[in-house]
């Protein structure tokens, strides 16, 4: 008697999902079914290519398993993280982002660590998902460059709620007038004992600042009648105090104002993190990843297909 077509579909679905599903071997499929394990390994492709089944990823957290690994090999990353916000709006990857980062802070961070946190909404909003971390110390990696200074504070006071570790925040501004109320403020005894830290991080969680719209950098910048000439100098996205061209590329036009981590800083960092994504974060985002300053990314699936299309 001849096998008819719904009969071969049904085998070999019952191949796929006996394979594919309950982990059993083909050669053992192969002497159940009395055929060859080759056509075992035919039955089972036939059986996905037709859709009679499928693989369903079911990651406890919205990540699109393909992109995130496409975007680690493109970028030569240690980790990259790409979420599926539900909406793709600014709050929406926010929220996404934070929480998959709010993981892998707890489940990176090691006892006895010295982590630099940037500013930012998405890193707030990290930090309060957090619920437990190994006792660690936290260090403020930037100057306030917002009319609420309390927002770096808030973040540094929720690392040690929940560590329990030492917290060093740096009370000056982002960007100083000039080069010479830099040096002083750099000076003073308690903000140079933490920018002389940050040459010791062993952790560095930033968000990716996108110019001009998604910066508060770039806000400050506009109300002291600077930003114009940043922009003509090709500026797109900053991490941390670090300011780059659409090239990945450090443009140094303000180096010697800034007070936070330096390039060189966080170049040794042995784990620096990179969040960012959301509408006005494509350029920005492609920018820090072309930089070589990160190793782990968390970022938004439209940030990633951008970023993977046009490098």
């Amino acid at each position: 008697m001849s096998i008819g077509p719904l009969t071969e579909q049904l085998r070999s679905a019952y191949a796929a999902v006996q394979h594919l599903q309950h982990g059993r071997p083909m050669l053992e499929l192969a002497e159940e079914l009395q055929v060859s394990r080759f056509t075992v390994s035919r039955m089972i492709d036939r059986a996905r290519a037709s859709g009679l089944v499928e693989v369903v990823t079911r990651m406890p957290d919205a990540i699109d398993p393909a992109l995130s690994s496409t975007l680690q090999q493109r970028f030569d990353l240690d980790a990259a993280y790409v979420v599926v916000p539900a909406v793709d709006s600014e709050q929406g990857a926010r929220t996404a982002i934070a929480h998959v980062a709010a993981r892998v802070l707890a489940e990176t961070i090691e006892e006895d660590d010295l982590v630099g946190v940037g500013p930012g909404r998405t890193i707030l909003e990290t930090l309060g998902m957090l619920t437990t971390l190994p006792s660690c110390d936290a260090i403020q990696l930037t100057g306030v460059a917002s009319s609420d200074p309390m927002g770096s504070l808030r973040a540094l006071m929720r690392m040690s709620e929940v560590s329990g570790g030492r917290q060093h925040p740096l009370h000056a501004p982002f960007v100083s007038t000039d080069a010479a109320a830099c040096t002083a403020i750099s000076s003073q005894p308690a903000v140079a004992d933490v920018l002389r830290r940050m040459g010791r991080l062993d952790k560095a969680v930033l968000t990716v600042g996108g110019w001009p719209e998604s910066s508060l950098l770039a806000r400050q910048l506009d109300a002291l009648g600077e930003l114009e000439r940043m922009l003509e100098a090709g500026i797109v996205a900053e991490f941390g105090t670090t300011l780059l061209d659409s090239g990945g590329r450090e443009v140094r036009t303000l180096e010697d104002r800034f007070i936070g981590v330096t390039t060189e800083q966080l170049a040794r960092v042995p784990l620096s993190m990179a969040l960012g994504g959301g509408p006005g974060k494509d350029v920005a985002l492609l920018a820090v990843l072309r930089s070589g300053l990160v190793n782990v990314v968390i970022t938004d699936a439209a940030r990633a297909r951008f970023a993977l299309a046009h490098d």
